[in-house]
């Protein structure tokens, strides 16, 4: 089939598409290529999914095979048998090998000192008392960072995320970190180092700060702390106009996750490879993350998430910061590190659930049927650079049957969190938008 049918064509052409059988389409639908366009490049085959319903994977009736009855009726080895969830076990009955639990001999423990302001300038650092307090074994911060991760950047920029920031845009940004041999050790420690700021102007109001007036933080040539614009998503004529027209702006608060498991990781180097035990869910996602951050092989990093997890909701979809200051430290003093967030700094400095705004406008007929549709979203990611807005689009263009429709999307920078998976990405908002609105 992929040898004599030209799927490309078939999604932008419709004429070639009529040339086409019912079942040359049908067998369209079910292929690979086919599938994959309609996943990622979904605005590509729109036209040709509007004409020719075959092709929608979900109008496409393929008759299912014939299953004996003896087939159907069992009895069976596996299925409508008992399992025994062995994994269980471990969860009622504390055998389970949690990262929380882990330690090894010699290992040291971190504490981070961290911004109290939303945007700051770290003017100057003095960790002399900290470096001297007894069972401290080493202070890791912007002063004496080794020079081959002075330039190493985490996620994308502007406004750029290093190890440690002299411009730092949240409330718990890292200034310094202390490895000690213990963490009532190191937490006293931090309480020693001396920090001079020099505040600076925060946004906090995302509807402020995407307005023109409101100064940059960072190189930008749109509007105010405007971090992206998408491309509108436009379907047939957006402006034609039905009996009733209803306008509805929904608006959801940020939300954050509360995983029993402290985010944690015990880290330690095996000559020049890296070994990392670590609350994550995304094992590989994290060895890429590491790779990157500290500028060695993959096949140089080993991440190992134990099966045992107390819950990640998202939110332990990669590294942060945390992270590699750990694997730094362990390489610095040739120990094992483990370091283990405290509750403030999991639900402040880990990825949420962005603060979304959606202005809907909807146009009806009074036979219910639904003429057309203009859905703005704007979402506020927070403090560093991401997108979330046109992630509330899926539902918004295919749940419901809208000819006509324009769909827009604004992120906007605030000096507040970081936003991140939460239990999914962002349809949830664009559900709750569009079934308020419907």
């Amino acid at each position: 089939m992929a040898n004599t049918i030209d799927f490309l064509r078939v999604a932008t052409d419709v004429q070639y598409a009529a040339t086409l059988t019912p079942e040359e389409l049908a067998s369209v639908a079910g292929s690979p290529e086919w599938l994959q366009m309609v996943a990622e490049q979904r605005e590509l085959v729109a036209g040709a999914l509007q004409t020719h319903a075959a092709l929608s994977t979900g109008f496409a009736q393929i008759a299912p095979p014939v299953v004996a009855p003896e087939v159907l009726n069992g009895p069976y080895s596996i299925v409508g048998q008992k399992v025994p969830r062995v994994h269980g076990l471990g969860v009622v009955t504390g055998l389970g090998q949690y990262t929380e639990h882990m330690t090894m001999p010699g290992t040291l423990y971190t504490r981070t000192l961290r911004s109290p302001h939303p945007h700051a300038r770290v003017k100057s650092v003095d960790v002399s008392k900290a470096e001297q307090f007894p069972g401290v074994h080493a202070v890791l911060y912007r002063g004496n960072l080794p020079a081959v991760y002075q330039d190493v950047k985490l996620g994308s920029g502007p406004p750029d995320r290093g190890l440690f920031d002299e411009e730092v845009f949240e409330v718990g940004a890292p200034v310094a970190v202390v490895a000690a041999d213990s963490e009532h050790i190191a937490d006293e420690a931090i309480r020693l180092i001396e920090v001079q700021y020099e505040i600076l102007p925060a946004a906090m109001d995302f509807l402020e700060a995407m307005k023109a007036t409101t100064p940059h933080q960072f190189d930008t040539k749109l509007d105010g702390l405007v971090l992206g614009v998408t491309p509108p998503l436009v379907r047939g004529d957006a402006n034609a106009k039905g009996d009733v027209h209803i306008d509805v702006v929904t608006s959801k608060s940020f939300e954050q996750h509360l995983a029993l498991e402290l985010t944690n990781s015990i880290s330690w180097w095996d000559n020049d490879k890296l070994v990392m035990y670590y609350t994550s869910q995304w094992a590989h996602g994290v060895r890429a993350n590491l790779s990157q951050a500290l500028k060695i092989p993959q096949n140089k990093i080993r991440v190992v998430q134990p099966g045992y997890v107390g819950s990640g909701y998202g939110y332990r979809s990669g590294v942060d910061l945390a992270e590699i200051h750990s694997a730094i430290l362990s390489k610095i003093t040739a120990r094992p590190v483990h370091t283990t967030y405290t509750r403030f700094e999991d639900f402040v400095t880990r990825t949420h659930r962005p603060q979304f705004r959606d202005e809907m406008h909807l146009s009806v007929n009074k036979d219910g049927s639904i003429v057309s549709g203009n859905f703005k979203v704007i979402a506020n990611v927070g403090a560093a650079r991401s997108s979330a807005a046109n992630g509330s689009w899926v539902n918004m263009q295919d749940l419901y049957k809208i000819p006509n429709l324009k769909l827009e999307a604004v992120d906007v920078f605030t000096n507040s969190y970081k936003q991140g998976p939460y239990r999914c990405v962002s349809h949830p908002n664009g559900t709750l938008a569009l079934e308020m609105t419907l």
